[in-house]
């Protein structure tokens, strides 16, 4: 599976984020999430069905970024970005 981010560009985590995945060599399928209904949908089925959004939803939070790594696992924080070093 391919890694997709889900982001905002006018989200200030957004630029730090994408700055360190290139450091990283870290390839990914962006998907704008204000740019469309349709990927605005996309990334609210990511945000109702992974765990890591547990602590996010029905806090007055967004949880983007967010990178998903696969069926069940995504990233939320910088930091955690590391862990996909090869």
């Amino acid at each position: 599976m391919e890694y997709i981010l889900y982001f905002a560009e006018s989200c200030p985590d957004t630029a730090p984020f994408k700055e360190k995945l290139s450091e990283l060599g870290i390839a990914y399928k962006e998907v704008e999430v204000m740019t469309s209904l349709r990927n605005f949908k996309e990334f609210l089925y990511v945000r109702d069905t992974y765990s890591q959004f547990d602590g996010i939803r029905g806090n007055m939070k967004i949880g983007i970024p967010c990178l998903v790594v696969n069926e069940t696992e995504c990233i939320l924080e910088l930091n955690e970005l590391d862990k996909l070093k090869k």
